[in-house]
């Protein structure tokens, strides 16, 4: 996976990507490369009458040049530019415009072109001790390094233009970092929103999935189990019927009870499929309203208890505690033969737990009650993708078989 990075004086990530500024940057290629041509063209055409060695070696020295501008930023363009190419570039084309001024008086000024491009390409940690070397450069070839013989404001003059450039291109240096560290975090920022929301479509299509498993599985153990059961039954009732008809009738009215056992079995795991989830409804909102209408359905005495902050919840956090509290009240309602049920909802700065209480029979001694146990437990086979669920959230859920069952789903909060 590529992980972005904010950029660094050490490795010279610069704060302005070429890109971002196309006609900016032509504009100079078009500035240093005709200036250039420019020189190079007006120094052959004032010797024109006299062509010698001289102006050959110019020319070979501003081909030189160009061929390194060319190398570093046009055919081989990369950015930022690795230290080598920098160092390459600019040691070879200082030394050649050197010879060049020593050559002829009408290259002095590229040394100007060579403190932009300094300012333009290199950290602070580079450019203001390059730039100071270009600016001694310029001021003492024009005067055979005698320094003497400079007034006060000869030199204070150029050293002050270069010491108010320096000045501004920090600033400006470090006001473009920032934005193009803000730049990076906001492409880091919508990466990671497009991360959660491939992982919120993951969750859903997997939650689907799990619940495709979970009717299958009741359907599975509940109607299939019936429709065995009844098919035996009617095969005896065939038989029975010719030799002890008032049996077979007592056998007919207990296949009638398996028939509708069966038949509120499917009702009941029908209801779980249609049930909605949690959506726009606030939490505290729905799990009252859940321990309401079971209560009513099935005759539970059902209490909620619910902490304050429970409605800000993240959607992934409350959608989670809604589905252990819906599982876990289906289960009850299945398999518990309680009578009183105990909703209560936690919410403190570290983690938010849910606990659902009732006194039922609770879970058979050989279920797996450990809270990392992987195995489905026979009849709560949601309370295993409820698990898994938690634990995708960093959260954990655990049962405690004492006194009836508590189901506690425990979600750490950031």
């Amino acid at each position: 996976m590529t992980q972005s990075r904010l950029p660094t004086d050490l490795d010279h990530d610069m704060p302005l990507p070429p890109r971002q500024f196309g006609w900016y940057i032509t504009f100079w290629h078009i500035v240093y490369l005709g200036g250039l041509a420019l020189i190079l063209g007006l120094t052959l055409w004032e010797a024109r009458a006299a062509l010698g060695w001289r102006e050959a070696a110019l020319t070979v020295l501003v081909l030189g040049q160009v061929a390194l501008y060319l190398w570093n930023f046009i055919f081989n363009y990369r950015w930022p530019l690795p230290n080598w190419r920098l160092a390459v570039y600019f040691l070879g084309s200082i030394a050649l415009w050197l010879v060049e001024w020593w050559l002829t008086d009408g290259f002095g000024w590229v040394g100007m072109a060579y403190l932009g491009q300094m300012f333009g390409m290199l950290p602070p940690i580079a450019a203001v001790p390059g730039t100071l070397v270009i600016f001694t450069l310029i001021v003492g070839i024009g005067r055979d390094f005698d320094f003497s013989v400079l007034t006060t404001g000869e030199f204070i003059g150029p050293l002050m233009g270069w010491a108010s450039a320096s000045v501004f291109y920090l600033f400006v240096y470090y006001v473009t970092r920032v934005s193009s560290q803000r730049g990076v975090l906001v492409q880091e920022l919508r990466a990671a929103q497009a991360a959660l929301e491939a992982a919120r479509e993951h969750d859903a299509e997997l939650a689907a999935l799990r619940e495709r498993e979970r009717l299958a599985r009741d359907l599975h153990d509940s109607l299939g189990h019936a429709l065995v059961a009844i098919s035996v039954q009617l095969e005896a009732i065939q038989r029975l019927y010719r030799v002890d008809p008032d049996r077979a009738a007592e056998q007919v009215d207990a296949l009638k009870g398996v028939t509708r056992a069966a038949m509120d079995e499917l009702r009941r795991s029908l209801a779980g499929l249609r049930a909605p989830g949690l959506g726009d409804r606030p939490l505290p909102d729905a799990l009252r309203t859940l321990a309401v209408d079971t209560g009513q359905r099935t005759g539970l005495n059902v209490t909620c208890r619910i902490a304050d902050g429970a409605a800000r919840l993240t959607p992934a956090v409350a959608e989670t505690l809604w589905r252990v509290a819906q599982e876990s009240l289906t289960n009850i309602e299945r398999h518990a033969a309680a009578r009183n049920v105990d909703i209560h909802l936690e919410v403190a700065s570290a983690a938010a737990v849910l606990r659902v209480r009732d006194d039922g029979r609770g879970l058979p001694p050989a279920a797996a009650l450990s809270p990392d146990s992987r195995q489905a437990l026979p009849g709560h086979y949601g309370l295993h993708g409820l698990r898994e669920r938690l634990e995708g959230l960093g959260g954990q859920l655990t049962l405690t078989n004492t006194n009836g069952l508590t189901v506690e789903a425990r979600v750490p909060l950031i």
